[in-house]
Formats: C-alpha cells, sequence, structure tokens
C-alpha cells in the first residue's frame, strides 16, 4: 500500500482533482487510527495547549471577577469595575488577552479607569473611560464603558501588526494623542489587573515577532507531531524559514505562520495541506494567481484529527480562533461550502472577505 507521504510527493505535476484525493487519502491514514482518542472540540478550546488557547482558553483566563475591597496598584473596586467590564467586551469580541491588556492600558492612561465626563486642559472634549471624541458617537455612548471598549478594540484591531508593535504606538494609532509614548508606563498595571481579574498572562499568550520566531515555534510542533502536514516540502519551507535558509522563492508571510502557531496552539492536532506553492511548482486551483503562489496563504486540511469542510463545527472555530491575530483585510474559503450547508460565519473583526473553494480543506490568507 502506498503511504499518503509517498502519494503526496508524486502530485506536482497533477491536476487540482487528484491533489483532492491525497487529502482525503491522508485524512484516512490520520484520522482512523486515532478516533476512538480524539479530544472533543469543546474540551479542547478550553484546555488550550502550551498555554494558548483560542477565544475563551486557559491563555484567555477565565470571565473577570472582582473581590471586595480588592485594589491592584491602587485601583479599588469601582475602577476595577470598570476595567471588568472592558476585559469582558474584548473576551466576548475575542480579543486575545495582548488586546486586552492594550485596552486596560489605555483607560488607565487616559483616565485612570474612571468615567470622566470630561477631558483635560489639552482637549476638554474628550469623555469616557477611554476619552473618546465626538467621532465615536454619542456623549451616551462614550460615556457607557462596555460601548467605548467595544469602539476601541475595533479600531485596534484594524492596526497594522497591532499584534506584535510597540503597544504604546497601537494605542497612539487609536488615540492619536501629542505623545505616541505617552502610554508606555501604564502597561505593567495593565497587566497586573488583567492577571489579578482573571488569571491570564499577556506574555505567555502573544504571538512570535516575526516569521523566523513562529517558524521556530511550529518545528517544536512538528517534532512534538501536533502538527503534520500532506506535502513533506511545505513542512521543509517552515524548517528552512526557522534555520535561515529559506530562499526568496520559498519564503512564507510572517502572518501566515503566526496564524499557524495560533492554530497549533488552540487545537490538540493540526493538519496543514497548502503553504507556499512557488517554492513546490504546484499550479492547482487559481494558479500562480493564487495567494498560496505568494506565499500568504494556508489549507487546513485536518482539526484535532477529524478533516475540514469548511462548513463543520472546526472550521467555524478555526476561523474565529484566528481572526483576532489576522490582519485586517483577510480572506476566507470555502464560503460555497458553507453557503450550501446554510453555516453562517457570525460577526469577524479582520476576515472580511470569502471566496468559493473545494470543500475538503479551510483556506485561509492574508493581504
Amino acid at each position: 500500500m502506498i503511504s499518503a507521504t509517498s502519494m503526496a510527493a508524486h502530485a506536482v505535476t497533477r491536476p487540482k482533482t487528484t491533489r483532492n484525493l491525497l487529502i482525503v487519502a491522508a485524512v484516512i491514514v490520520l484520522v482512523v487510527p486515532a478516533a476512538l482518542v480524539a479530544v472533543p472540540v469543546t474540551l479542547v478550546l478550553a484546555m488550550g495547549a502550551d498555554g494558548f488557547g483560542g477565544g475563551g482558553g486557559v491563555c484567555s483566563g477565565s470571565a473577570p471577577s472582582v473581590q471586595a475591597g480588592k485594589t491592584v496598584d491602587g485601583y479599588g473596586p469601582d475602577q476595577l469595575k470598570i476595567a471588568a467590564t472592558i476585559i469582558t467586551v474584548g473576551q466576548q469580541m475575542s480579543v486575545p488577552p495582548h488586546g486586552l491588556t492594550l485596552a486596560l492600558m489605555v483607560a488607565i492612561g487616559e483616565s485612570g479607569l474612571r468615567n470622566l465626563d470630561h477631558g483635560d486642559a489639552v482637549d476638554n472634549t474628550t469623555i469616557g473611560v477611554f476619552q473618546q471624541g465626538a467621532g465615536y458617537g454619542t456623549r451616551a455612548k462614550r460615556m457607557d464603558p462596555a460601548t467605548a471598549a467595544a469602539a476601541f478594540y475595533t479600531r485596534m484591531l484594524h492596526v497594522p501588526d497591532w499584534q506584535t508593535a510597540a503597544p504604546t504606538l497601537v494605542a497612539h494609532a487609536v488615540q492619536i494623542n501629542a505623545d505616541p509614548n505617552h502610554y508606555a508606563p501604564f502597561w505593567a498595571p495593565a497587566e497586573r489587573v488583567l492577571a489579578t481579574l482573571t488569571g491570564a498572562s499577556a506574555e505567555s499568550c502573544q504571538v512570535p515577532a516575526d516569521a523566523r520566531a513562529a517558524a521556530a515555534v511550529l518545528v517544536g510542533a512538528i517534532q512534538a507531531k501536533k502538527l503534520n502536514f500532506l506535502e513533506p516540502r511545505y513542512q521543509q519551507q517552515v524548517v528552512n524559514i526557522a534555520d535561515g535558509t529559506a530562499t526568496p522563492d520559498c519564503t512564507i508571510d510572517a502572518h501566515v505562520l503566526q496564524l499557524i502557531v495560533v492554530a497549533v496552539r488552540s487545537f490538540q492536532q493540526v493538519g496543514v495541506s497548502d503553504l507556499n506553492r512557488r517554492c513546490t511548482g504546484m499550479t492547482p486551483g487559481a494558479g500562480t494567481a493564487s495567494a498560496h503562489w505568494k506565499g500568504k496563504a494556508v489549507d487546513f486540511y485536518a482539526l484535532n484529527r477529524q478533516s475540514l469542510t469548511g462548513a463543520d463545527d472546526l472550521s467555524v472555530q478555526l476561523i474565529h480562533a484566528l481572526d483576532p491575530y489576522a490582519p485586517h483585510g483577510s480572506s476566507v474559503g470555502q464560503s460555497d461550502c458553507r453557503a450550501r450547508a446554510h453555516v453562517s460565519l457570525g460577526a469577524l473583526s479582520n476576515f472580511t472577505s470569502g471566496f468559493p473553494d473545494t470543500c475538503n480543506h479551510q483556506h485561509l490568507q492574508v493581504p
């Protein structure tokens, strides 16, 4: 019997229908032996992996809780209740702990976690815990901490590379304040507030800063057998990026690698079927027009030892787990698969468009 790995080695010049058969074969090899021991999806998302779960996982911590009389860095119960509201809104939007810390940092730097009905000597038109101006809506909206927090998160998620850029610069991009370094001193107390109220840690949940660092994490996942590839040469692409030997035609966008890291840390097992096709010379589907040809796309064919269709629960959970980490303007495939199955993705912040694709994997791409 020919193994899935051997079959994949001959897929370079074969049409897309043949490649689809390879995915089926790989899923059979992957799924059947472990079908009886697969961990339920909901449990995996609740546990996370390596301290890095999807929304609501260990990494995100618990729902915020304010103990009577509790203070953190001098902030009392009333201020911590506002912090809890900011955290809760972020968790509901699937914002990871790094983003929650960012919001708390801004709220501390702008108002000391107080819902002020006035601004300061520089601008007395701003109000609320985030000191938002008229562009954020009515006075009532700006004075409602939950609405104000949602507005902040929405704008923050649109800042390029907000996950890895200096927090104070991300805050400055949203707030448009006079001093871009104003918020830096408030990062540490924001971390302590988040940790005290939820048990979450911004550092342990942060995505790797660049492509090589992300690839190094993925090499560890390969060695731990948490990450496998349908095409061995795609695995080699990751290995070469990690050790610094990748050629220009075989690079992978850092955001794509970061998304795979999030997937590996959010699910028990991850199967990838496509990465940079220019490197392998493969031209199925959209050919050289595909985002794969530019190293800006990834296809997931299995999660937790279960095959993906783009419309199944795991595919939807994957999209929502990765959405907070994707650059704004990213896209998801399999829109036709979900339409036929009457499956809706619901609200997403950074995956802003979709397109049809074959229903045997979940395609994700970045701008």
